[in-house]
């Protein structure tokens, strides 16, 4: 290793020239860098509630819904200037790329028809083909709606004081912003003292947190800000302030411009990247920086040597000392991430593989730029003896904990342990799995207002989509299915939580009515097939050929049934769609299987997948860390010491969600992963430096102390420093995702570094693992 330096230090020049033009390509490459949530990477796509949706899109179109609801401040809907607002609206909707034309419904869309029994057959009229002007036309349009009740809590709310436009959207490159920004000019023109207009669905949210996390452009500076400031206090020096940050900059430029060639935008659950390198670089470059003022200091004080030359020797030294051990942290890290590979969502394959590479990228700057850079600074001042044996804060911290390992009293450690345990057994059976997107939100902004407001007037804003599929061409036309389907909305219906429901069986139904004089009677379902298929052609002679795409397909073999729900709740979801699969068992012909998705199932998937595969990532990079530590160490016990605190933190995390109320979710199933990446190299740094010091120091007690006092204080340093970055992030109103990171990374860290320092010297004086005693101990 030491050989290694040299080269490094003799070639500086060019060292940090090729750093400086990689940097330079990085930076450009993510100049570009947006948060665009991609349906398609995050989706587990062999979910069945995500592989139903995509084959709904593909038959149907359906996909992300937006509501647009319209109420008059004085009188209801049926009035002119609500009406020509909802037309002048519909009409601006469809001339916007990304629209699917054909879903669009409004009370002026081209697929809202009336449908009127008439002496040769029925007639199919546009439901408002012009804004009614007379007081007859407009309770004949009032009258059109209350006959085809499948418009009544869709598009026109049971009091008549809401009208709303529900607009599908495809997938769009550009994220949900794009797509609501495509709306927002229309609804904006149309905003005055008379309506009110509101917008609500899920790609609203999900275009909320698109915006929301590109606070990270903002934050990030901060954190490095609040990272300096801790930097400066523990080493009281400019350079010890700067050298760190210059390197965990890097590893962040150099990671994300890796995401910008490789065109990977950044979405809500790899944003926090960026941070999470910044904190392992950090960490490293700590540890170094650390052991090389102590070689400096001891330089300068027990030889002759001159600053210069005591400066180029600490490198070397501290690096020679200090590299095995970064190499050894930094791939543990690493690998650690890269296991992500093996996990079916997209997302978390991106957001591990660039985490890794960013923490080789801290590992390669530490290893050749920074040693280069130290080099050629001016060397630090000589401590006064005041300096020498001032005690601060961290000392204090770090004597006491020595005083607590050392001691006659060292049970006392084990038995808090035991006790902190134990109350995080209790706090993690209190953990409530469930995940809203909206109540990733504050609830008074207002967004979540007009969210509200929409669920209180119409059905619902959250799709859940049945797609019924029979074995043969007209399955669908059969009246046994499709009393099922009816029999399946009205016990939906009776469902809380479920606003609407609608299917091809709500128009047989009408066309039902409609043939018999319009007696309520008649509102059903007719028991011929024959009689059904009459219907159908006679609907065809005076209706569009596409009114019934977004039902049915065109050889009646497969249904679509919508239903509009109140909630995104997971939970509410999970045990609603329980009640569904048990309901079609017993009312569904053995020729009819139904699939379920829609927004607010494949957020369920979603859910389900991710924290379960975030619980299975946490597993899987613990013993990542356990199998590469013990081949570091040799010694399976290695891995178990490393292991251990690791696990303190990340039960103390699912402790405080179970004692605070914070939901176990997506987002905080991802900081406890996030937890168990950063940890591990405190306790591969205080391990080697155990080793180091007992084999060499005879006084056991001293040994620890000199631990504690170096790599010990330089673990503490990372840790607040870390603690402190992310805490700004706490100061992200009404982003519960950027606050619930704050804590959850603030503890995890805290409670790592406290574990390590605490437990792992106090193990090692009590069991004296030989992988650390040389033999003669």
């Amino acid at each position: 290793m030491k050989g290694y330096v040299e080269w490094v230090l003799k070639y500086r020049v060019a060292v940090i020239t090729l750093t400086i033009l990689i940097t330079m390509v990085a930076v450009f490459q993510a100049r570009t860098i947006e948060i665009i949530i991609d349906p398609g990477k995050i989706m587990p796509q062999s979910h069945p509630y995500v592989a139903t949706s995509t084959k709904v899109e593909e038959i149907f179109g359906s996909k992300n819904v937006v509501v647009i609801g319209i109420s008059p401040r004085q009188g209801d809907i049926y009035q002119p200037v609500v009406l020509e607002k909802v037309q002048r609206m519909t009409a601006a909707i469809l001339t916007v790329s990304g629209v699917v034309k054909e879903n669009l419904l409004s009370l002026s869309a081209r697929r809202a028809k009336n449908i009127v029994g008439t002496a040769d057959g029925l007639e199919v009229k546009s439901l408002m083909a012009t804004v009614p002007t007379t007081a007859s036309q407009m309770s004949a349009l009032r009258d059109a709606v209350d006959n085809n009740p499948v418009y009544l809590n869709t598009i026109v709310s049971a009091d008549a004081k809401t009208t709303a436009i529900i607009v599908e959207f495809k997938d769009a490159p550009g994220g949900y912003r794009d797509m609501i920004k495509k709306v927002e000019p229309i609804v904006e023109r149309e905003r005055d003292a008379q309506v009110d207009i509101t917008v609500g669905g899920l790609p609203n949210f999900l275009a909320r947190i698109e915006i929301y996390s590109q606070r990270m452009e903002f934050f990030l500076p901060i954190s490095f800000l609040i990272l300096s400031i801790v930097l400066f206090q523990a080493f009281r020096t400019k350079q010890g302030m700067i050298l760190p940050l210059i390197t965990a900059v890097l590893a962040v430029a150099w990671g994300v411009g890796v995401m910008g060639a490789s065109g990977v935008p950044m979405d809500v659950f790899n944003a926090t990247t960026p941070i999470l390198i910044l904190a392992v670089a950090t960490g490293h470059a700590v540890q170094l920086l650390k052991r090389y003022y102590e070689e400096y200091y001891r330089l300068r004080e027990t030889t002759q040597l001159s600053p210069k030359d005591a400066n180029r020797e600490a490198v070397i030294t501290s690096l020679s000392r200090v590299g095995p051990v970064m190499i050894a942290a930094g791939t543990v890290a690493s690998l650690g991430f890269f296991s992500l590979i093996v996990f079916d969502i997209s997302t978390v394959r991106t957001f591990g593989i660039f985490t890794g590479f960013g923490i080789l990228a801290a590992l390669i700057l530490e290893m050749t730029f920074i040693p280069a850079l130290r080099s050629m600074l001016s060397p630090p001042r000589d401590r006064t003896p005041s300096m020498r044996y001032k005690q601060r804060i961290w000392d204090r911290i770090t004597n006491t904990i020595a005083n607590w390992a050392t001691g006659p009293n060292r049970n006392r450690i084990y038995i808090g342990f035991l006790l902190f345990i134990l109350v995080s057994a209790v706090g993690m059976t209190k953990i409530v799995e469930n995940n809203s997107v909206k109540k990733y939100f504050a609830p008074d902004l207002s967004f979540q207002n007009d969210d509200r407001i929409l669920n209180q007037s119409l059905g619902g804003t959250n799709t859940l989509y049945l797609l019924i599929e029979g074995k043969v061409d007209d399955a669908i036309k059969n009246p046994k299915t499709l009393q099922a389907m009816d029999d399946l909305q009205r016990f939906l219906e009776e469902q809380p939580g479920v606003g609407k429901t609608i299917s091809i069986a709500d128009f047989i139904k009408r066309m039902n009515q409609a043939m018999h004089g319009d007696k309520p009677e008649y509102f059903t379902i007719p028991k011929s097939q024959e009689l059904i298929s009459q219907y159908l052609l006679l609907y065809s002679m005076s209706g569009d050929p596409g009114d019934f795409d977004s039902y049915v397909d065109y050889d009646y073999r497969l249904a679509k049934l919508t239903a509009y729900i109140k909630t995104d709740s997971t939970a509410y979801i999970e045990e609603l769609i329980k009640k569904i699969n048990a309901f079609s068992a017993t009312h569904f012909s053995d020729g009819v299987s139904i699939g379920i998705g829609g927004s607010a199932p494949q957020d369920a998937a979603l859910n389900d997948t991710m924290v379960q595969e975030k619980l299975l990532n946490i597993a899987q990079i613990c013993a990542v860390v356990l199998v590469i530590s013990s081949l570091i160490f040799r010694s399976l016990i290695a891995g178990v010491l490393v292991l251990v605190p690791l696990l303190i933190a990340v039960a103390a995390n699912f402790s405080l969600m179970g004692w605070s109320g914070i939901l176990l979710n997506i987002p905080t199933s991802l900081t406890s992963a996030m937890a168990v990446g950063i940890g591990a190299d405190y306790s591969i740094y205080l391990i080697y430096r155990l080793r180091e010091e007992l084999r060499s120091e005879l006084n056991e007690e001293a040994a620890v102390r000199n631990v504690l006092r170096t790599a010990g204080e330089a673990i503490l340093f990372v840790a607040v420093a870390v603690s402190a970055g992310y805490g700004v992030l706490l100061f992200s109103s009404g982003f519960y995702i950027h606050m619930w990171l704050a804590i959850l990374i603030a503890n995890a860290m805290m409670i790592s570094a406290l574990s390590a320092l605490l437990l792992i010297p106090a193990l090692v004086l009590t069991f004296r693992p030989k992988f650390i005693y040389p033999p003669q101990h």
